[in-house]
């Protein structure tokens, strides 16, 4: 629970400081930055300067598709049923038999696996080249979180939709804001930013389940109406 998330959260702070003082970790790169080998796949380059954008995005679905698939398998599976069943109540799982250790073990390094995943792709498809401290840096995390809590905890169908949320924003505002109204462009990101954290508040006190929730209630709305009753 928390004090998993405290201990990640100072991990990573570790580790940058490890990769920015251990050449080996960065190729031994004078400037310590890393470079993305060139690529192909079916003489297709997918990595490197030559990768066209269509390439890399499908490059990408691919992993994200099957990812997705695996991880929904996962949850109707004897894991996911311990994994749910420690996310509701960890001390009721463990009377009906689950190891409240195993499970949050194995949950994490499942989860830890298709992270791992989506960092080796925003490296080495969608960067092509980084430095650690910078693109892996802990503003990045915090923003998986928000995608994670306002798209809904315990949700794969929520990760997607807090992704996209997030994703959208900012290109909303900027076409609304800046583009429409004339705003400057730092008050339209410094609004951004308050939108996102009062909408972090409001999910976590009124829907926790964030927009999976609201998703989920909607087609049950629709599916009823007209006759609700």
């Amino acid at each position: 629970g928390f004090y998993l998330a405290v201990a990640t959260l100072a991990a990573q702070f570790f580790l940058v400081w490890l990769f920015n003082r251990v050449p080996w970790f960065y190729n031994y790169s004078a400037s310590g930055q890393i470079n993305a080998p060139e690529r192909t796949l079916f003489g297709v380059p997918v990595t490197g300067a030559e990768t066209a954008p269509w390439a890399a995005y499908l490059f990408c679905l691919v992993f994200t598709v099957v990812c997705a698939l695996i991880a929904r398998n996962l949850t109707r599976g004897m894991a996911g049923r311990k994994w749910m069943a420690i996310r509701d109540m960890d001390i009721a799982a463990e009377i009906i038999g689950v190891n409240p250790l195993r499970a949050k073990l194995s949950a994490f390094a499942v989860s830890s696996f298709f992270v791992g995943i989506a960092g080796a792709l925003f490296f080495a498809v969608y960067l092509g080249a980084v430095e650690v401290g910078e693109a892996f840096g802990i503003n990045k995390s915090f923003l998986v979180l928000f995608m994670v809590i306002i798209g809904g905890l315990g949700s794969i169908f929520g990760s997607f939709a807090g992704a996209a949320f997030l994703v959208l924003l900012p290109v909303l505002l900027k076409n609304v804001l800046v583009g429409g109204l004339g705003w400057p462009t730092d008050l339209a990101a410094h609004l951004e930013f308050m939108i996102v954290g009062g909408l972090i508040i409001v999910f976590l006190i009124a829907e926790p389940h964030g927009l999976a929730q609201l998703w989920r209630v909607a087609k049950e709305k629709l599916r009823l109406w007209p006759f609700p009753h």
